[in-house]
C-alpha cells in the first residue's frame, strides 16, 4: 500500500511543463568536495535546509528537523533530549560523519554524534551529502556527510527574540544579535529550551526488567558565536564557538539521568596568494562530556571525549573548469573516563588530492585519500564521480567510491570488552541518478548500491562466556530515492520518498531499526499575512534486533503549522505536533509523543 502511495503521490505532484514558478538557482555546497561548487555539479545527491527552513517547519530539535529528508531514518528513544540514532542510507548509526563549522563532531568513546543534544536555535544551515565521500574526509562517512553552519552575521545589525511554550511543560526562549560592520561580520545568540518530557519508556519485564511511570524531563541552555575579518581580496579569518549543556533524563534501571556538554570552538582562514590559488586553514576541537547518575542520585560513569583537528588545503586552478585541491588532515583523540581504557589516546593522519572538470556538458571529479591512525592499519579510499547536463535542464550522473569507519575507543579498549585486533569496517558503493530543473522547481530520481564488510558486531566467546566485538558481518544496501520540490503561486510543495533493501549478508536479515519505506509529504500556502502548512511522514516497519524476531509496526503522523505576521518584523507561530495522536515507536518499548502543541512569539529587527 505504501509503494502504492509513493508512486501516486509523485506524480499528482509531477504538474508537468505548463505550470510557472520563479527559476531555481543551484545551491553552493562545500560538504560533497571540501571546496565550493555548486550542487548540481556533485556528483552525489545533495540537500540543504537553511533557516527559513528551520523556521517554517517550526523544528523544536534537530532529529525533528531531518526527519523525513530523503535517505534519512531515524530512531529516537523517548522524546525531547532521549539517545536518538540517524542512519543515511541504511547504514550503521556510526557511519554518517557529522561536522560542525568544519570540525568533527561526536563522542570517540561509541563513535556516535548526539543529534538530540545540538541546539537547532544555533543552526543556520545544514548541508547534507549522501554516499562514500572518505576519499576526502576520511572515517565514518560511509553513508554520507551531514555538515551543520552555525549562524552568522551578514548585512544591516540586527537583533532577535523568539519566546513559546507548550505540551509537557515546555518552553523555550532565545535572543540573538548580528550583522556586518564594514568588513567584519559577528553573530552571538544564546537560546534555552526546557521541558517535562513524556514517560520514556513502557514497562520492561523480566529479572532486570523495571517500570519507572513518570515524565523524564530535559533541559538544554546553548551558546554560539563567531566573528569574522575579510582583508582585500579574497583573504578572511574567523573563530566560531558553539556550546550546549544541560540535563536529559531517561528509564533506566541502572542510570537514569545525565549531565551534558556539547561543544565546538575553532578558527579558520582563506589565503589568497595568487589568483588561481587559494589556501584554506582550519583548526578546533570538540567536546563530548556526559556525567550519569544512578536512580539514587549517586553518579555512576563519566566518559569525556575531545577531538581537536587542523586541516591545510589548498585549491590550484590549471585551467578554466579544471582544479585540483591538495589537502592534509591532522587529529587527535582522547578520552577520559570513570572506566580505565586501555589506550586513552589515539592520533590520525590524512591527506588527499581532488579533480573536478568541466568539458562541455560533461563533469568529473575523482579523488583518493590515504589514513594512517596509530590504532590500526591505514586505509586508502577513492571515489570518482560523472554528470552529464542534458537538455529541457536536466542532469544525469554517476558514481562509485569507497570508504571506512575507524572502530570506536569502546570498540578497542573499553576494560573488559575492547578488542584491539579489530579492523576498520569497509564499505563500496555505486549511484546512479538523473535529476531536473523544470521552471517550476526541481525533481530527482537516483538508485543507489553499497556493501559493507568486517563489519563490528558484538559476539560471544564460547570458551571464556564473555562478550567482545569483532569484525564478523558483512551488509548489503540498495536504494532508490525520489524527490520533487515546486514553488507554485501561493504555495511550496515537497515530496521525498525512499525505498530500501538494507540485508545482512550472513542471515538475509534485515539490518536493525531501519524501515524499507519512507514518504515524505510537506506543504505550505501563503498570504499575505498568514502561512498554513502541514507535514505527512509515514514509515513501513522494523525490526528491532539483528535476529529480526522484535518487529516494531509502521506509522504516519501528520503535523499542522501556521504562521501570523503581525508585521515584517513580529510573527505569530504555531504547531500541533501528531494532529491524530498516533501511537507508535521507532524503537521498541521506548514512547513517542502523542498529540502535542506549541506557540511561538517571534521577533526579528533590522
Amino acid at each position: 500500500m505504501l509503494r502504492r502511495l509513493l508512486g501516486g503521490c509523485c506524480l499528482a505532484l509531477n504538474f508537468g511543463g505548463g505550470a510557472v514558478a520563479a527559476e531555481v538557482t543551484p545551491e553552493i555546497i562545500v560538504t560533497a568536495t571540501r571546496t565550493p561548487i555548486a550542487a548540481n555539479r556533485v556528483a552525489a545527491a545533495t540537500t540543504v535546509l537553511t533557516r527559513v527552513d528551520i523556521d517554517r517547519q517550526h523544528a523544536q530539535t534537530l532529529p525533528d528537523l531531518l526527519r523525513g529528508v530523503a535517505g534519512i531514518d531515524i530512531a529516537e528513544s523517548g522524546g525531547f533530549g532521549k539517545t536518538t540514532s540517524l542512519f543515511l542510507r541504511g547504514t550503521e548509526a556510526d557511519h554518517v560523519l557529522v561536522l560542525v563549522d568544519g570540525i568533527r563532531v561526536g563522542s570517540a568513546s561509541v563513535g556516535l554524534t548526539a543529534f538530540e543534544l545540538l541546539p537547532v536555535e544555533q543552526i543556520e544551515r545544514i548541508e547534507i551529502v549522501r554516499g562514500p565521500r572518505a576519499s576526502r574526509w576520511g572515517s565514518e562517512a560511509i553513508g554520507g556527510v551531514i555538515q551543520i553552519f552555525t549562524r552568522r552575521g551578514a548585512g544591516d545589525p540586527a537583533v532577535g527574540l523568539d519566546a513559546g511554550g507548550g505540551s509537557f511543560d515546555t518552553y523555550s526562549l532565545a535572543a540573538n544579535t548580528d550583522g556586518e560592520i564594514e568588513a567584519t561580520h559577528y553573530s552571538i545568540s544564546g537560546a534555552y529550551f526546557t521541558s517535562e518530557g513524556i514517560d520514556a519508556r513502557q514497562p520492561v519485564p523480566g529479572p532486570f526488567g523495571f517500570d519507572q511511570p513518570d515524565a523524564d524531563g530535559y533541559n538544554n541552555a546553548s551558546l554560539q558565536a563567531s566573528v569574522g575579518h575579510r582583508f582585500s581580496g579574497a583573504n578572511e579569518v574567523e573563530g566560531f564557538l558553539l556550546r550546549a549543556s544541560g540535563t536529559t533524563q531517561f528509564d533506566s534501571v541502572f542510570e537514569d539521568e545525565t549531565d551534558f556538554v556539547q561543544q565546538v570552538v575553532g578558527v579558520a582562514a582563506v589565503l589568497s596568494p595568487h589568483a588561481l590559488w587559494t589556501i584554506r586553514l582550519r583548526a578546533g576541537e570538540s567536546r563530548d562530556e556526559t556525567d550519569n547518575f544512578a536512580p539514587q542520585g549517586d553518579l555512576s560513569s563519566s566518559f569525556n571525549t575531545k577531538r581537536q583537528e587542523a586541516s591545510w588545503l589548498n585549491e590550484l586552478w590549471l585551467a578554466s573548469g579544471q582544479q585540483i585541491t591538495m589537502g592534509f588532515d591532522f587529529r587527535d583523540e582522547t578520552v577520559e573516563s570513570s572506566a580505565d581504557f586501555v589506550t586513552s589516546n589515539r592520533d590520525n593522519y590524512g591527506a588527499f588530492v581532488q579533480y573536478l572538470g568541466t568539458l562541455g556538458a560533461h563533469t568529473l571529479d575523482a579523488s583518493v585519500r590515504y589514513d594512517e591512525n596509530e590504532t590500526f592499519a591505514g586505509e586508502t579510499t577513492g571515489g570518482i564521480g560523472w554528470g552529464y547536463r542534458m537538455a529541457a535542464g536536466m542532469r544525469l550522473y554517476a558514481s562509485y567510491g569507497t570508504a571506512f569507519k575507524s572502530p570506536s575507543f569502546n570498540e578497542l579498549f573499553f576494560p573488559g570488552f575492547g578488542n584491539p585486533g579489530l579492523d576498520a569496517e569497509k564499505s563500496a558503493s555505486v549511484e546512479a541518478g538523473i535529476e531536473g530543473y523544470p521552471d517550476w522547481g526541481f525533481w530527482s530520481a537516483r538508485i543507489y548500491h553499497t556493501d559493507v564488510e568486517a563489519l563490528i558486531v558484538t559476539t560471544l566467546d564460547p570458551e571464556t562466556g564473555d562478550f567482545f566485538p569483532d569484525n564478523v558481518d558483512d551488509a548489503r544496501i540498495t536504494g532508490l530515492e525520489m524527490e520533487l520540490r515546486t514553488h507554485l503561486d501561493a504555495w511550496d510543495l515537497q515530496v521525498s520518498a525512499s525505498l530500501l533493501d538494507p540485508e545482512d549478508r550472513a542471515t538475509g536479515n534485515r539490518l536493525p531499526r531501519r524501515a524499507r519505506e519512507t514518504l515524505s509529504l510537506h506543504g505550505w500556502h501563503h498570504w499575505e499575512l498568514t502561512s498554513l502548512g502541514g507535514r505527512l511522514l509515514a514509515q513501513g516497519d522494523r525490526f528491532d534486533d539483528l535476529a529480526n524476531a522484535v518487529r516494531v509496526d509502521g506509522y504516519a503522523t501528520m503535523d499542522l503549522l501556521g504562521e501570523f505576521r503581525w508585521t515584517d518584523r513580529l510573527a505569530l507561530r504555531a504547531r500541533i505536533g501528531n494532529l491524530f495522536d498516533k501511537t507508535y515507536q521507532t524503537v521498541a518499548s521506548f514512547n513517542a509523543p502523542g498529540r502535542h502543541f506549541f506557540l511561538s512569539l517571534h521577533y526579528r529587527g533590522r
